[in-house]
């Protein structure tokens, strides 16, 4: 072994008499390299490998060309790279090597690799090692898209982009993410040839007959062909077609790609929702250039948005009258909210909201109206002060979907808006229909209304919603003991916390945040405390470590603590836990008791 370690230092030898004599490192910082790097090759020869220490060696190697370059900077001198920085560039591709043919499933080590070689311009390298790493991992697409990727993008070959992806599809021809990264390929090196061709063109004149030349590459027939064989690979989702829209609109030559798509769209799916949806939204394809041209003329461009905003409203009105669904409607409320949102204009939200509203009432009528929808709704009308209507819309829209708790506090925070009546037979009514599961909305509402209000049943409620919620009910919990504080100080968080126990389930939160509340007193009560723990262990001591350690460093540190409890406190953490919790413990148990970790 000793040999193949001295083989290897001699070699290095070069490169670190020039770093000496070129001034970068002195005779003292060389001697600590060669010391450094000869532990590091003695680690590479044991007779059982670590790729730790591959990985420590890499990094070592990386932090001296870094300290090298930034000396350098400093010497300004900028000579025997080859010498020097090859050298070392070499040694690290030689050890990534090395742990990648040891260990060919890590892709951690694989993708340091390429990052390497990235950042050193290693393009030959790089495109062997994507070979190498395809061959290993054929099953991940991503990969397979990484690589044509950079074949494109980087290395600027669109024929090995166009291999590596349809080699891919081979092996996976119902990938949807690489039938799409093919189409947006193809539409890219489309673009890249109009540009280079525009220019050419402006340069210099075109000879005679030359104009049809590129209209095939103009006009990305080949992505119109990859389309085509996506389509016929990955049939009946509607899904999928849609994907290749917003990849058409990256690029302002393929009007006829979406014509295309539009075409299939209702060719294939004419009675679908998103179908019509699709269609719709093309017609504010053209808002960006709409408003342009406005403000060009001087012209308002709000007036320009909401006739695109009619036209594609005049297709969704289509829309529900031929797919009368509730989804059909709620993809029309969706667009118009999309578009109330993205304006504060007064005049613009009075005209789509009042579109909004007539569409929303027309669909109450045909009795589409999702739970969603009734939410956008009630909202819409409590911002535009209608609080009467809304009250009427919230009472309807419970009627509809009595199981949903949102819909119910949307219904009592408007009531509570307008006083407190009816806030309580309401309550009882929603907490009668909703799962007690799905309570939690609503008595958090209740009690935050009876402490708001000074009511003097505010710890009924707080007991009732737990014992409703159940395992739920952590953050009720939690607030109830904080609440105790707040309203009766320490005696009250003590009765609390007994009523709590005496329910069968505390949480793990809880019972911490029993314990803060206790440590934080002028003289906490060390007995109380450790029952606290106690109760908790019995609870979650077979899955909660850090619970051990806490009590143990209590015992150990606190003024009234028995350190004499600690060892037996060990010894019952390591019955309790088992597997990782177990391994975990201990060895935080020996940091602590060393002194190197403060618990």
């Amino acid at each position: 072994m000793a040999e193949f370690v001295q083989q290897n230092i001699e070699k290095m030898l070069p490169e670190l008499e020039q770093l000496e004599r070129v001034g970068v490192f002195d005779k003292h910082e060389i001697k600590a390299i060669i010391k450094k790097r000869t532990d590091h090759e003695y680690r590479l020869v044991r007779r059982t490998k670590k790729k730790e220490d591959f990985l420590r060696y890499i990094q070592y190697e990386i932090n001296t060309l870094s300290l090298i370059h930034h000396r350098r900077e400093n010497l300004g001198y900028f000579f025997k790279k080859e010498e020097i920085e090859y050298a070392i560039v070499g040694r690290i591709h030689y050890l990534f090597k090395r742990a990648i043919r040891k260990w060919p499933e890590d892709l951690k080590m694989w993708m340091s690799h390429i990052e390497f070689c990235k950042k050193w311009n290693k393009r030959i390298q790089l495109s062997k090692m994507f070979a190498s790493l395809l061959s290993m991992h054929t099953n991940k697409p991503g990969l397979w898209i990484m690589a044509a990727k950079w074949e494109l993008e980087e290395n600027q070959s669109a024929d090995n982009a166009r291999s590596l992806l349809q080699r891919a599809l081979r092996t996976h021809p119902e990938s949807k993410q690489l039938w799409l990264e093919y189409f947006r390929m193809e539409l890219l090196n489309t673009e890249k040839v109009r540009i280079r061709w525009n220019i050419i063109s402006n340069e210099f004149s075109r000879p005679e007959g030359s104009e049809d030349i590129p209209d095939a590459l103009f006009q990305g027939k080949a992505a119109t062909i990859v389309y085509k064989k996506a389509t016929e690979a990955i049939t009946d989702d509607i899904e999928f077609l849609l994907s290749f829209i917003p990849v058409c609109q990256k690029f302002d030559f393929t009007k006829d790609h979406q014509d295309l798509i539009y075409n299939d769209l209702q060719d294939r799916f004419a009675d679908h929702e998103l179908t019509w949806s699709a269609l719709a939204q093309r017609e504010m394809q053209g808002e960006d250039t709409a408003i342009e041209e406005a403000q060009k003329r001087g012209l308002n461009h709000e007036l320009a948005v909401l006739n695109l905003i009619d036209k594609a409203s005049q297709v969704y009105d289509r829309a529900v009258e031929k797919v009368n669904t509730v989804k059909m409607w709620s993809l029309y409320c969706d667009f118009l909210m999309e578009k109330l949102q993205e304006t504060a204009s007064e005049s613009f939200m009075d005209q789509v909201s009042s579109r909004l509203l007539n569409i929303l009432s027309s669909a109450q009528e045909e009795d589409k109206v999702s739970e969603e929808m009734y939410g956008s709704w009630v909202d819409l009308l409590e911002q535009l002060g209608k609080l009467e209507e809304a009250t009427e819309v919230s009472s309807s829209a419970t009627d509809k979907y009595p199981l949903s708790p949102d819909l119910w506090v949307q219904r009592l925070k408007l009531l509570a808006a307008g006083g407190a009546n009816q806030i309580n037979p309401v309550f009882q009514k929603a907490i009668a229909k909703v799962k007690n599961k799905d309570s939690l909305p609503l008595w958090t509402f209740r009690i935050e209304w009876a402490i708001s209000n000074r009511e003097e049943h505010a710890e009924e409620l707080f007991q009732k919603a737990i014992l409703s919620v159940k395992k739920w009910s952590t953050p009720i919990q939690e607030w109830y003991v904080q609440w105790a504080v707040v309203s009766g100080g320490i005696k009250k968080t003590r009765a609390v916390y007994k009523w709590l126990r005496e329910t069968k389930f505390v949480p793990l939160p809880v019972f911490r945040k029993y314990i803060e509340l206790e440590s934080g007193q002028l003289k906490p009560k060390m007995k109380l405390i450790r029952n606290c723990y106690e109760d908790a262990l019995r609870e979650y001591g077979e899955a909660e470590p850090d619970l051990w350690l806490d009590l143990i460093q209590l015992e150990r540190t606190h003024p009234d603590g028995r350190p004499e409890n600690a060892g037996q406190l060990y010894w019952r953490a390591v019955k309790s836990l088992s597997g990782e919790h177990n391994q975990y413990f201990v060895s935080r148990y020996a940091l602590v008791q060393t002194g190197h970790l403060e618990k």
